[in-house]
């Protein structure tokens, strides 16, 4: 990790001296947990051996990239070789946040393509990428560990289409497939004789996979010095190893989070550089999908703006980096936590602090990392709604929801089905920074579909006490689903439909709010 394990600044300095405490009480527990992490011990977590043991594969990565990558740097040489200027991967969850992440902090090489994420389920989102892609020079990247992503699937079904309709017969060889061995998106792609599949590992959960497959051939379309950033990986790896707490490493960040978690604040405020708001939606999901369960978990709330966090006893920060604003943030009651951060090229060393230190805290809140049941209950509430057509109900103006907040409510979650990377988003980012300083409360904003693969796990399984108000943008124009009997906009509601009855079967207050309303 270079310049950035010998940080020089004490992290703990800015927690207050109880919270301290707490996290020094920790430090033999946490560090010996990292130990059995490392040797794989499932007994740190609540469920049977087997399940756990089934997705321990990424303590592994690093040492499986060599192989993953002799597959994958030949198959993107030859897209550069035939001229290839874009790739359009889709994905849901941890099959597009980090090529994401990739995306936006890197951004392509010289001579390498243009990167497009989709993980929408909004009609202007797919017909936005549709209509800015230049396909005759574009390969589709359909990225799903299960191979069944509803919304994966319609991307497919709708660009192979638009591939076929330029490059003819020869648009089977434009589509290079990610997905576990045996997948009935592995077995699609052999019989379309598909270019490529590129298979991940099966003991890799979606939200701990950005070292395989999954991540590295996104990062070999931009043309990232993935030898230099996977070897600052194994550095830092190796450090951690010879002393998890040092220099904020997992064993430290953990214990953090627990104690604070411990001492009633289970909102946490991660505030990053500039630029670096999409590696806060990875740490996001990682955080909160894993330890949001059986009434407890970790709320995670990305934001650049210190003004945005408040002191009260809800919350604790933690910083990428030493940020302007963080000095008074501690000063005004709420503990700071600093990680070290040296740029970019620190990125795979952070991603594996935080990979490392999830399950820690899970294993401090006793619940199991690796699963995920009200996602799986939130997909199945969307099957429903689609099968029967259902919608969402008629909205109400935002202002009354307002009107009926008390003091008790630990936060606000504003989830909204946008495009997003639409005006309608961007304003609501500005609404919710807004109401955050005005209400003084931790607002979470979500972007439907991709919440569900995230935070929603921990709306429905977490804490309760939230209140959640869903929004639909409107859908001037549809894209259609070939093969299917439905459109992206009715896949869409359906989602919203879908999840608004599974929070309300978690006992969570949910309402349909107009989004003009929200933005003004």
């Amino acid at each position: 990790m270079g310049a950035s394990v010998g940080h020089p600044h004490d992290a703990l300095g800015r927690l207050g001296s109880e919270l301290r405490r707490a996290v020094d009480d920790r430090r033999g527990r946490s560090s010996e947990g990292f130990v059995r992490l490392r040797a794989r011990d499932t007994t740190l977590w609540p469920a049977s051996a087997a399940e756990s043991a089934k997705w321990l594969g990424w303590l592994d990565s690093l040492d499986r990239a060599p192989t993953h990558l002799a597959r994958i740097i030949p198959l993107v040489e030859e897209m550069l070789a035939e001229g290839v200027t874009d790739v359009v991967l889709s994905g849901m969850g941890g099959s597009s946040l980090f090529p994401e992440v990739l995306a936006r902090t890197f951004g392509p090489a010289a001579g390498h393509p243009r990167l497009w994420i989709l993980d929408s389920t909004d009609p202007a989102a797919v017909l936005r990428v549709e209509q800015e892609v230049p396909w005759a020079s574009t390969v589709l990247i359909a990225a799903s560990k299960s191979g069944g992503t509803v919304e994966t699937r319609a991307h497919l079904a709708r660009f192979l289409a638009r591939l076929t309709d330029v490059r003819g017969e020869g648009a089977a060889r434009r589509v290079v497939v990610v997905t576990d061995p045996g997948s009935s998106l592995d077995a699609e792609a052999r019989a379309q004789r598909f270019r490529a599949v590129i298979h991940g590992d099966p003991q890799v959960g979606g939200r701990y996979s950005a070292l395989s497959p999954f991540g590295l051939l996104p990062a070999a379309v931009l043309g990232i010095d993935l030898d230099r950033l996977l070897q600052g990986a194994r550095t830092a790896e190796e450090h951690f190893e010879r002393d998890p707490w040092d220099a904020a490493g997992p064993a430290q960040l953990a214990a953090v989070m627990a104690a604070s978690v411990a001492g009633g604040r289970d909102v946490m405020h991660l505030l990053l550089p500039s630029g670096l708001r999409t590696f806060g939606a990875w740490i996001e999901q990682l955080v909160a999908e894993s330890s949001g369960k059986q009434g407890r978990g970790v709320l995670p709330i990305v934001t650049d703006r210190p003004e945005e966090i408040h002191a009260d006893g809800r919350r604790f920060v933690v910083a990428l980096g030493e940020q302007p604003g963080l000095d008074a943030i501690a000063a005004a009651g709420t503990p700071v936590f600093v990680l070290p951060w040296a740029g970019r090229e620190q990125l795979l060393a952070e991603v594996l602090r935080w990979l490392h230190a999830v399950p820690l805290l899970c294993s401090e809140l006793g619940v199991d990392p690796f699963d995920q049941p009200d996602v799986a209950a939130a997909k199945a509430a969307t099957s429903v709604a689609l099968s029967e057509g259902g919608d969402v109900e008629p909205a109400r103006p935002f202002g009354a929801v307002l009107e009926e907040l008390g003091s008790d409510v630990p936060y606000l979650a504003v989830l909204a089905y946008v495009d997003p990377e639409g005006a309608e988003a961007v304003a609501l980012e500005q609404a919710c920074s807004r109401l955050a300083v005005e209400l003084a409360l931790p607002v979470s904003l979500g972007l439907g579909p991709r919440y569900l693969h995230s935070t929603g796990q921990l709306h429905k399984g977490g804490r309760g006490g939230g209140r959640f108000v869903v929004t639909v943008g409107a859908d001037p124009e549809d894209a259609d689903v070939p093969g299917a009997p439905y459109g992206f906009s009715r896949l869409k509601r359906a989602q919203a439909a879908g999840d608004i009855a599974a929070l309300r079967a978690a006992g969570r207050r949910v309402d349909v709010v107009e989004l003009s309303t929200i933005i003004g």
